[in-house]
């Protein structure tokens, strides 16, 4: 059974563990949270002058979309201030700075109507976040920069969250992804060939459920659940950001869910940052402690 819990004042060590069973908390009205969505705002603004952000796709052809959308993601995405906003976000949210880490936060643009579903918009097939190298205790924390709905945001698959899909992550290797694939995005105008780990089999999407919050409203769950890129039909431009944590002690002692149907080789590791001074974690240290359990 998979409950939704709204707002839940737990410890973060209750919650991790609720989230590694399948279940998903909603949290609004979070500081942290408001601050990012305040700074994606400033950005997206600024890419955007003079426009409505959620309308400038109908301003515009697709080459000049992805001028400006390219480097705001680029600049959400690793500009220092971001990083703040990360360790803002997470002790805002309970969680112990020494021992979480953080994957620098992507922000997603999805146009409406089928405008541009490749390259910096790729509209993401149904997969878990493990067939792209992350480990098994990776936590996703998804927020809308402006108000969604249903026909845009992100179909999640909860029947799947323990149930095996043939897919295409035994051919996924993440640093091959990243020395020959992850900066190709802003060629990609039409179709995106990239090698995506995709489900390599039709699977029943009965259990879909999709939910939609307001500016600045967090939506976790645990990274081994199947989700896809919903289908804009909205009308409007999709703006959203998505943060990724780990525990080290969860990937220390192995706890998370376990790992139904990932092949995916090398790992994401190597990116995360931790929460306190932002120094990086260390794999090799990792790999060490690991084996000599």
């Amino acid at each position: 059974m998979i409950t939704i819990y709204l707002n839940r004042d737990i410890s973060d060590d209750e919650r991790r563990q609720s989230l590694f069973s399948g279940d998903f908390h909603l949290y609004s009205g979070r500081p942290g949270a408001l601050a990012f969505v305040d700074h994606a705002k400033n950005l997206i603004s600024e890419a955007f002058t003079g426009l409505d952000p959620e309308r400038a796709q109908y301003e515009m052809d697709v080459e000049e979309f992805v001028r400006r959308v390219g480097p705001l993601k680029s600049e959400f995405t690793n500009g220092q201030r971001t990083k703040e906003l990360c360790q803002q976000f997470a002790v805002d949210l309970g969680m112990d700075p020494e021992t979480t880490y953080f994957d620098i936060p992507r922000l997603r643009v999805i146009p409406a109507d089928q405008f541009l579903t490749a390259g910096v918009s790729y509209n993401y097939k149904a997969h878990r976040d493990m067939w792209y190298g992350h480990p098994q205790q990776l936590l996703n924390y998804w927020t809308p920069v402006f108000p969604v709905v249903g026909g845009n945001v992100m179909s999640m698959y909860t029947d799947f969250f323990d149930k095996p899909v043939r897919n295409a992550s035994n051919a996924y290797d993440y640093e091959e992804w990243v020395a020959k694939h992850r900066h190709a995005a802003a060629e990609k105008l039409s179709k995106d060939d990239r090698p995506h780990p995709v489900p390599l089999e039709d699977f029943d999407s009965r259990s879909e459920i999709r939910i939609a919050g307001g500016s600045g409203d967090i939506f976790m769950f645990s990274s081994n659940h199947l989700h896809a890129s919903a289908p804009n039909t909205s009308g409007v431009t999709r703006f959203s950001y998505d943060l990724r944590t780990i525990n080290i002690d969860d990937v220390r002692e192995n706890r998370g869910p376990r790992n139904v149907d990932s092949g995916a080789t090398g790992t994401t590791l190597g990116d995360f940052l931790r929460v306190s001074d932002l120094a990086p974690l260390n794999v090799d240290d990792l790999m060490v402690a690991s084996a000599t359990r």
